[in-house]
């Protein structure tokens, strides 16, 4: 066999080689670029749902303020009667409804940090 032929045959050997290592980085390549595609999309979609609790326990957190504002502004009134409490300060209807935005604020908190999703 003459060397330039047994040269052509070695080259044409290594092309297939390297054609076929090219392919296969590719596809590894493609692979790492939908992986990075994929976390990127669960990072955004985490970011919103903290970013939505977040907005959600401020706003109770403003409507927990709010109450107690209301709470103060009412201390000092005249006494009133509450379903089965006896006599209790006007602004007793207004604790219960404290109470309940505060424990709503709790279990928001709760759930966020537990990491829950689609609590909303």
């Amino acid at each position: 066999m003459p060397i330039t032929l047994i040269t052509e045959v070695f080259l044409r050997k290594q092309v297939e080689a390297l054609t076929t290592s090219l392919a296969v980085r590719e596809g590894e390549l493609r692979w790492a670029r939908e992986d990075h595609d994929a976390a990127r999309t669960e990072k955004e979609a985490m970011e919103w749902e903290r970013n939505t609790l977040v907005r959600v326990v401020t706003e109770r957190a403003l409507e927990v303020q709010g109450l107690w504002e209301r709470l103060a502004q009412m201390e000092g009134q005249p006494m009133g009667k509450v379903e089965g409490r006896g006599r209790v300060p006007e602004g007793d209807a207004l604790w219960v409804e404290l109470e309940a935005a505060r424990q709503r604020e709790d279990w928001l908190a709760n759930e966020a940090a537990s990491g829950h999703a689609g609590i909303l």
